[in-house]
């Protein structure tokens, strides 16, 4: 037989009986299909405050307010199929519920959040002269349930302080798709705020 055919019939041989080797699967996320937004305008009550929130697949209700005297309202925008929540709660601002207190709650939650994740927090801030309206979006990356807070303030009357609650203790990845479409409802939210209805 001839050398060269012995040797490639002996490297077909080798290719042949090899295993198949099997690589690393990509990383996987989560596929689901969210509805598409349908903003809608609601008001506080006994406030000229409005703002726009997402009504596609959600649900809206009204939180009691009696343990807190300072706290004039308090709504919770209801995702089922997300499992998330987004609290609102609005605070007139004076000289007893002031500015500096308030947003002091808001940094002592979010440390609770970042001592369980290795990343440090993304802040954006959002500014609109013309309305007056002053705000900060936290995003901490984590395992956490409490993925993004923010607020909303004129720095003289008014504040909103909002927090989005996961409803499930799911890995950070696998939720990805979901917090990037519960971001753009928070942002439309913050964009769409007008403390006076009337102007």
């Amino acid at each position: 037989m001839n050398i060269k055919l012995s040797y490639y019939l002996l490297i077909i041989f080798f290719l042949s009986s090899c295993e198949s080797i099997d690589l690393p699967k990509p990383n996987a996320y989560l596929s689901l299909d969210f509805p598409e937004p349908n903003y809608s305008k609601i008001k506080f009550d006994n406030t000229n405050i409005s703002l726009e929130v997402n009504s596609a697949k959600t649900s809206l209700f009204d939180n009691t307010s009696e343990s807190n005297s300072e706290l004039l309202l308090s709504k919770t925008l209801s995702y089922p199929l997300i499992k998330a929540e987004i609290l609102l709660e609005y605070f007139k601002l004076n000289k007893s519920n002031n500015l500096n207190d308030r947003l002091k709650y808001l940094s002592d939650f979010t440390s609770i959040h970042l001592k369980k994740s290795l990343n440090p927090p993304t802040v954006q801030e959002f500014v609109d002269e013309k309305k007056k309206v002053f705000a900060s979006i936290i995003n901490i990356k984590g395992d956490i349930t409490s993925p993004y807070q923010f607020y909303a303030t004129d720095s003289t009357n008014n504040l909103i302080i909002g927090i989005l609650n996961l409803k499930s203790n799911t890995k950070y990845d696998s939720v990805l798709p979901a917090l990037n479409y519960l971001k753009n409802d928070i942002y439309h939210l913050i964009e769409s705020l007008n403390w006076n209805v009337n102007n």
